[in-house]
Parts: structure tokens; sequence; C-alpha cells
């Protein structure tokens, strides 16, 4: 069965409620450069696109709570909704997912697609053709370690995306057969049993919560949602400096007790609900 080609991670997507919040929040602590801003009145949402380091995301924020962003954030919460994906060929990604049985539950005739996450292990995708203007990562002196900006955080290297299943390997042999990547035998996990896969510009990894009460975030997160999103971990040059510059600014900085390696996690509460985490890398 054929495997689609992944050319990198468009963007992590993130569903709040206050698009100020979460934008003042990026170019804070961050000094993110946003390059994008529109609005989607058919979805009565309103969408920024930012670039931290060398990761990219996409903010989904509601101007009609009645509408379809609104309604969803109702519904769910608010979280990391999915993962974008550059392909070279739309209708080709196409074929593919249907050839899959994957069901595609919006789409945009030559601009994206949505799979639904059911059907991938709990991975929401986005698939996109799409190269954006004034992206920074597009520059030919773009760093692709440290990123964009003065990178106050010392980030080095893109995101690491967390994925909860019942099954962390079979999820991950899913995601190696539908991309026709190899898991990373290598890979230091944010949980010890982690499975993954490195697309050079991002990680994904499969985690199965245990039994131990360390890991109820993770149970919850499943019991709750199923096969789903669960944080995005990005690398640091030094976590004591990322604490010290994380701090500063008022931010609630925990180490979480249950990872592998020294690994801190901030306030959901101050990220508007999505899990943000740090690591050495």
């Amino acid at each position: 069965m054929r495997s689609i080609q992944v050319l990198r991670h468009g963007h992590v997507n993130q569903f709040a409620r206050n698009y100020d919040h979460v934008l003042n929040f990026y170019r804070t602590v961050f000094d993110a450069d946003v390059f994008l801003e529109f609005e989607e009145p058919d979805f009565g949402g309103k969408n920024a696109v930012y670039v931290a380091g060398a990761a990219c995301f996409e903010l989904f924020a509601p101007t009609n709570p009645d509408m379809a962003i609104g309604a969803s954030i109702a519904r769910f919460g608010e979280r990391w909704h999915s993962l974008e994906w550059t392909v070279p060929n739309l209708d080709e990604a196409i074929d593919i997912v249907t050839e899959r049985g994957i069901r595609i539950t919006d789409r945009s005739p030559g601009n994206y697609i949505f799979v639904h996450p059911r059907d991938c292990h709990g991975l929401c995708l986005e698939l996109t053709t799409h190269f954006f203007n004034n992206d920074p990562r597009d520059a030919v002196d773009f760093d692709s370690v440290k990123g964009v900006n003065s990178n106050p955080l010392a980030l080095t290297g893109g995101p690491i995306i967390t994925m909860v299943s019942s099954d962390a390997q079979e999820s991950i042999a899913w995601v190696a057969d539908f991309t026709g990547r190899t898991p990373d035998s290598t890979h230091q996990g944010t949980r010890a049993n982690a499975h993954a896969i490195n697309f050079g510009d991002h990680v994904i990894e499969y985690v199965t919560p245990n039994q131990s009460e360390s890991d109820k975030e993770l149970h919850t997160q499943i019991t709750t949602h199923g096969a789903s999103m669960f944080s995005v971990t990005l690398p640091v040059r030094d976590l004591e400096h990322a604490q010290r510059e994380l701090e500063r600014h008022n931010l609630v900085v925990a180490l979480v007790p249950s990872a592998p390696v020294p690994l801190l996690a901030l306030d959901l509460k101050q990220t508007d609900g999505a899990r943000l985490q740090f690591m050495q890398a």
C-alpha cells in the first residue's frame, strides 16, 4: 500500500478562546514571528501562523461561539488540535488516504484536507501543499536548529509531538507504514515507553500510560479523549536557562515526575489549555 511523502511539519494547530492572549504569550516569551493573520467566516474563526524557534504553530480562535471553532472548543476544550504536514501533491495524498480507508473530515479543493483522528491512531492530520508567503523558514539563511529572531529560551530544533494511545508501539508502526519512515530506536522520549519517528524538523512519539500515579494526566487524557495529541515539547540548549527565562515572565514551571529525563511543563491555564513542555536537547 502506498505511503504519503512528508516534506515538513507545516504547523501544530491550537484551538483557544483568547486570540490576543495566545499571540501575546508567544511574542513575549519566544519572540515569535507572527507572519500571517486571517479570518475564516465560514468557520467563525480568526487564525494566526507564527514561528517560535524552529517550530511553527497556527492558532484557531472563535469569532462566533456558535460556529465550528467555538463549538469544537465548547465540546472538547482548549487544546492542541492537529498537525499539518506539507506534502508534494494533494490529489495524490487524497488518493492514498482514500485507499487506506481513512476518512476525510474537511477539505478545501486545492488547499488542504483534514483526516479523521480515529482512523490515524488519534493523530488529527491536516495535509496541504502550501508554503506560505513570508514564512521565515523559507528564507535562505534560516537556521533549522536555532530558528528565528532572538530565541530567548535558546530553543534548538523542532518540536516533539507526543500522542497518547493504548498501544504506543502499534501506533508508531502505523505512522511508519503510512509515511514510509522507520521508527527511531535512539529517541530520548518524554516518557520511558515512548516510540517515535524523527522527521528531521519534528518528532512524533506515542506513549502509553502505565499504572503509576505519575502518569495520571496521561490516563485522564486517554480516558477523556481516547488516543489523541497530549503535548508539544520544545528542545532547549540549557534547561536551567530556559527555566529562568520562563519564570522571568511569571510562568509556573513544574518538573514532570514520570519523565526519564529532566522535563519542564507549563501550567495549562497559562498556555490556554495546550500542554507545552521543554527538555534538554
